[in-house]
């Protein structure tokens, strides 16, 4: 239980110091899947769907009926019911890779291969993510 508070806390902390607001308009890191929901700007239609992981964890989908919306598909990942990742495809056109680190996230920018941006926010202390999240902020140094 200590842990988990211990981890919540963090989580938190990790939602003010996202290094690129913009990366995902009005949604940080530590937000609730209801905070998600309400905030995370569609920009168009499109459907929202939710599966339970294993343990605590829950990810929202959400994909674009047309292709007026900034992001064609965003995933939202949640480890005990705070945000700790996100992946999304926005119609923005990347020159190249991009990685910026803080001491809490690492944001990821980069060509998609299906058009437009791919981006990637993670949490560097979600025990879930924290691996990928170090490989991530490993080659922002370079």
């Amino acid at each position: 239980m200590l842990r988990a508070l211990v981890l919540a806390f963090s989580l938190a902390l990790a939602g003010c110091s996202q290094p690129e607001p913009d990366a995902i308009p009005n949604v940080k890191l530590g937000m609730s899947p209801r905070d998600v929901r309400d905030r995370f700007d569609t920009t168009g239609s499109g459907s929202w769907q939710t599966a339970v992981g294993t343990g605590d964890d829950t990810v929202l989908d959400w994909t674009a009926k047309d292709s007026s919306a900034k992001f064609a598909h965003a995933r939202f990942e949640f480890h005990l019911g705070m945000l700790v990742a996100v992946r999304a495809r926005s119609s923005d056109r990347a020159t190249g890779e991009q990685i910026a680190a803080t001491p809490k996230t690492v944001t990821l920018h980069k060509p998609d291969p299906e058009g437009g941006t791919s981006v990637v926010i993670l949490a560097r202390d979600c025990p879930t993510h924290k691996d990928e999240a170090e490989a991530l902020a490993a080659r922002a140094k370079r």
